[in-house]
């Protein structure tokens, strides 16, 4: 998952075909792009934060997990 945010914000909009429709793209391709098979233009990232009402910087933004820690609370870099 790339946009945790994002995903967050739409399953709390609606449907992911509704917000395809309102930014003008297909539901193929929005599934695309929150899966990380395709890249956002520009200007869908800002049509998405128009229609959902949030900030592109935060819906954009990626997470990284924490680190993981092992034996001994030794912390553990991502693989």
């Amino acid at each position: 998952m790339n946009f945790p945010h994002l995903l967050w914000a739409i399953t709390n909009w609606g449907p992911h075909y509704k917000l395809a429709r309102a930014i003008g793209c297909s539901e193929s391709r929005l599934s695309r792009c929150l899966y990380g098979r395709s890249t956002f233009t520009d200007k869908e990232r800002a049509s998405i934060a128009r229609v959902l009402g949030l900030s592109e910087k935060w819906l954009f933004e990626e997470v990284e997990p924490p680190a993981r820690r092992g034996p001994a609370g030794m912390v553990h870099a991502h693989a």
